[in-house]
């Protein structure tokens, strides 16, 4: 059986958004045209190979047990066709696109954004914001390439990615609170009345799925949904945040709070670049990705700390 490299391209674009008119459109073709492919696909293997069902085009048997092999194929020959190719962000006029977290963008952006304006002059450099589950339909669909930050959830076998650096969580209080010494007990910091934050990255979230595996809980006031109201609530209040190393250190610097060290030990966690598989081999995300990896992943924890305190 031989097959045209473009109907393997439908075929993996209809599984990967499970929607006709959304696969040709990723593909840039007609949705006819699609319809036509797939019509050629079920004649070649002989299979409905996908099911309109009322939550979109579900794939049957037969292609769950050949995509993996149909991706690998498309994967192989277009890195054959990109690695040929050479690029030189000097020439670069085309839209970096990053999706960072609330954190990442705030801490990270100021740091990251001269560096590579400096390497690709004349190319447009983008952030956004978004959902863990948009964070990757943008991986995959090219519109984003790279996401940068702190992102549990965005787990898949499509979805590559790359420790930065680790780091921990710090109490964060105003200078002059009553526990503000070099360590609260663990007592001090329960009885507190804390501010929560609840945002994409979890983290405070997770410091305090740490404490329910010890029967204890934090004595929540207030509840945020990200960390720059942090700073205002807590420099005219009596209240306690929880935060990244790295985020703390600069709020404290910047609005001269006072940053205290957990009374329990906790994990360290990973800051990550993540990107899609099939971008694996593209020369200009081979280069975006080494320019953050360099800036990031070879520094200290604590030289990270001061470049932006």
């Amino acid at each position: 059986m031989k097959l045209d490299l473009n109907l393997l391209r439908v075929l993996q674009a209809i599984y990967d958004t499970r929607n006709i008119t959304a696969a040709a459109g990723s593909l840039k073709v007609s949705q006819p045209a699609a319809s036509a492919a797939l019509a050629r696909l079920r004649d070649s293997f002989n299979d409905p190979l996908f099911i309109r069902t009322p939550m979109g085009m579900e794939p049957t048997p037969r292609t769950e047990s050949i995509i993996e092999k149909v991706k690998e194929v498309i994967e192989s020959i277009d890195q054959d066709i990109l690695t040929r190719q050479c690029f030189d962000p000097r020439q670069a006029t085309s839209d970096i696109v990053l999706c960072l977290t609330a954190i990442a963008e705030h801490v990270f952006l100021p740091h990251l954004f001269p560096v590579m304006k400096q390497q690709a002059p004349s190319a447009r450099i983008r952030s956004l914001s978004l959902s863990p589950q948009d964070v990757a339909q943008g991986l995959q669909s090219g519109k984003v390439d790279l996401a940068i930050g702190f992102y549990p959830d965005l787990v898949s076998a499509d979805i590559f990615q790359q420790r930065l650096f680790s780091h921990t969580l710090v109490c964060l209080v105003r200078k002059g609170h009553p526990i503000a010494g070099a360590r609260m007990t663990l007592d001090e910091f329960l009885k507190a009345e804390h501010v929560q934050v609840k945002d994409s990255s979890r983290t405070s979230e997770m410091f305090d799925q740490v404490l329910a595996s010890r029967q204890q809980e934090r004595n929540i006031v207030l509840t945020t949904s990200h960390y720059m109201s942090v700073p205002g609530i807590i420099s005219e209040s009596d209240l306690v945040a929880i935060a990244p190393m790295v985020v703390a250190n600069m709020f404290a610097g910047q609005y001269g709070l006072k940053t205290v060290s957990l009374p329990i030990e906790i994990p360290e966690y990973d800051l990550k670049q993540y990107w899609h598989r099939k971008f694996h081999h593209h020369p200009r995300l081979i280069w975006l990705r080494s320019l953050i990896q360099r800036e990031f992943s070879n520094a200290p924890v604590a030289d990270m700390m001061s470049k932006f305190a």
